[in-house]
């Protein structure tokens, strides 16, 4: 510092003079009559303007560079730089909704939903090439215990492009936990994968299959239905979980993932929570419902038989109380990946354990028609119903392919003289040939009105249920000749005597005969069937009630309807269900069945009944498919299940009056 001080403040060896520092520090301050024109003030002489303009251009220069590189790094691509860091560390993951409850009309859960690990492919963050992604199958397949095929079908096909590609692939679902945390700690051996966590269905078992359903991966085509729908939903398949899809699905939700350049995940920010569905309340009483399916399987298994329906429903208000169809399936199974086994079972079985016999299943009926006819031969006024006719086993017509010959239409036993209430206990089809098609001395129905009282009751056209699956059979006469008889399509009065006793061309669903018999039990109101009974929110409040509907009402006078169930409980207690009911717990009006098949001496085994007589509640109806003539299956399986359902059932269940809606 020594020798710069002297430096600066020294002699100037050109004009010889020194300058000190306070000499300098006080220039502004000189007097003013400073003379410039001295030496002492020439050290002091101004530099002027021109350097400092220099200056202020380059340093204006170099800031006007800096704003017009920020302005086209923010405004012109920052956008693209935005989006390009957000996505390289954030990205969104679906939170499937949990579906809705589904409860038994006495609020018992029949289907809850129970949390689990499923695995998915984020597409964008899956490796760049095929080779890549191939290995990345091959590891995946090896980890979860599956084929390259298997994830292949699930939706990953490691050839195609990103835009190919589901925005969410689920390759396994409800994976054991061990498997799930095993997934996540290896994030750089498999990029792309994610495991998520889920509510799966826990359904209440094979007893409940065909009227709850199942729920599956959605297909292609749905998702064009729907733009709600993405290619990994989960949706109802079948049942109430199809029919109420809508109301149970739920709304999703979203999470975003934050991950680090080589894709391990360094956590999650939940965005949106997923809502649940709504939840689902059915008029299926969960106990009758269990009884009536195990009644069921255990006959048919003693007779080395698979296959059988049965419905029960409430003739006050179409209220479906159970309904069975035999042999069924888990459906469970659907929400993981099928083994070929299981697989095997379930769609190539030839019994067909996922059609639903109760609704989609039409049959002759057989016997079980009667009191329908009954009740339109009361209302032509074709025969009194005190009217007594001889029956000898049989009656003779001239036989249409042999002039000359008669061909005979037998009973299953002669009845000798019996009215119509008599015709009823006892089965006799003689009396009823009679009434439906005329002979001698009466007139009969025939095929026009038979057909139109049989769609008066339901028959011919689906009533409406509500799952998918329904038919509605077939109501035969001279228009239909052509397509179920192709060879002879000429009607004839053999036609009409075997419609009179459900048997011919004449098909029915075991549901439509449920409907047909709570008609007669409940005075001529013909109800349309319906499972659900109400809809909640997620707090368990009622958001909208399922009214009864009547299909039709009216269908034909008091009088009549009440000889026809009179005629039915007769069958109960001196007819051809005696031995089952005579002495039952309560009174019981039924009517036997027996359709035949055209198979060897192989019948459908039908049985109904509604009770209690004079104030009903519940109308039964079970098929026993295929089985050996005079084989007893549908009665005494009913008679378990009315049993049970009038004393052990009577203790659990509270059921609803025919204006009651709201919930027990």
């Amino acid at each position: 510092m020594w020798f710069n001080k002297r430096r600066l403040f020294s002699k100037s060896p050109a004009l010889g003079l020194e300058v000190a520092p306070e000499e300098v520090l006080m220039d502004s301050l000189n007097p003013e009559d400073f003379n410039a024109d001295q030496l002492e003030g020439r050290i002091e002489s101004a530099l002027g303007r021109f350097p400092f303009m220099i200056v202020a251009v380059l340093v204006a220069a170099a800031f006007l560079a800096l704003i017009s590189r920020t302005w086209f790094l923010q405004v012109t691509k920052g956008e693209e730089f935005a989006k390009r860091a957000t996505e390289n560390r954030l990205f969104t993951i679906t939170l499937p909704a949990p579906r809705g409850i589904i409860y038994d009309i006495r609020k018992e859960p029949i289907v809850k939903n129970i949390p689990g690990f499923e695995v998915i492919l984020k597409r964008g963050e899956l490796p760049e090439t095929a080779e890549g992604r191939r290995a990345l199958m091959a590891s995946l397949a090896k980890l979860l215990g599956n084929s390259e095929g298997d994830i292949k079908e699930a939706g990953f096909d490691p050839e195609l492009l990103d835009d190919k590609l589901s925005s969410e692939i689920i390759v396994a679902a409800d994976i054991p936990r061990e498997l799930a945390l095993e997934l996540q700690s290896r994030p750089k051996e498999f990029p792309g994968v994610f495991v998520r966590t889920r509510e799966f269905r826990d359904y209440a078992g094979a007893a409940f299959a065909h009227v709850i359903g199942y729920v599956g991966k959605i297909d292609k085509s749905q998702i064009n239905q729907d733009e709600r729908y993405r290619g990994d939903d989960i949706i109802g398949k079948n049942g109430v979980e199809l029919t109420y899809e809508k109301e149970l699905r739920g709304t999703p939700g979203e999470q975003l993932i934050e991950v680090n350049s080589s894709g391990a995940r360094l956590g999650e920010l939940p965005e949106r929570r997923p809502v649940i569905g709504e939840s689902l309340v059915l008029n299926i009483d969960a106990g009758l419902q269990r009884v009536l399916y195990d009644s069921l399987r255990r006959a048919l298994e003693t007779q080395g038989k698979t296959a059988g329906s049965a419905v029960a429903i409430d003739p006050r208000n179409g209220a479906v109380r159970a309904l069975v169809s035999l042999p069924s399936f888990d459906p469970n199974v659907f929400q993981r990946h099928l083994s070929p086994l299981a697989y095997e079972r379930t769609f190539l079985s030839s019994q067909k354990p996922l059609f639903n016999r109760a609704i989609g299943g039409v049959y002759p009926s057989g016997s079980v028609i009667k009191p329908m006819i009954a009740v339109a031969a009361l209302e032509e006024q074709v025969i009194d119903p005190t009217k007594k006719i001889y029956d000898p086993g049989f009656i003779s017509v001239p036989n249409p392919y042999r002039p000359g010959e008669e061909t005979r239409f037998i009973d299953w036993r002669p009845q000798g003289w019996i009215d119509m209430r008599a015709a009823l206990a006892r089965s006799a089809n003689v009396y009823f040939y009679i009434v439906g098609g005329g002979y001698q001395d009466v007139k009969g129905l025939g095929i026009t009105k038979l057909g139109e009282y049989m769609r008066k009751f339901g028959f011919g056209a689906p009533l409406g249920i509500d799952i998918s699956g329904e038919v509605g059979g077939l109501v035969p006469g001279p228009d239909t000749i052509a397509k179920t008889r192709p060879n002879d399509p000429v009607w004839r009065i053999g036609d009409t005597y075997q419609t009179s006793i459900g048997q011919g061309a004449f098909q029915a669903t075991p549901l439509q005969i449920a409907a047909m018999i709570a008609a007669v039990a409940n005075g001529g109101t013909l109800w349309r069937p319906r499972i659900a009974s109400a809809i909640l929110d997620e707090y368990g409040n009622v958001v909208k009630t399922i009214e009864p509907e009547a299909v039709r009402t009216n269908i034909a006078e008091p009088r009549s309807i009440q000889v026809a169930r009179e005629g039915m409980r007769l069958v109960a207690t001196e007819g051809t269900a005696r031995a089952y009911f005579a002495d039952f717990v309560i009174e019981v009006a039924a009517k036997t069945g027996t359709a035949q098949t055209g198979f060897q001496k192989n019948t459908h085994g039908w049985f109904t009944a509604f009770a209690p007589y004079q104030n009903p509640e519940l109308v039964l109806v079970v098929v026993a498919e295929d089985v050996p003539f005079n084989t007893p299956i549908a009665t005494p399986v009913a008679r378990e299940v009315l049993y049970w359902y009038f004393t052990e059932g009577k203790k659990r269940i509270l059921v609803a009056a025919p204006s009651q809606t709201s919930l027990p």
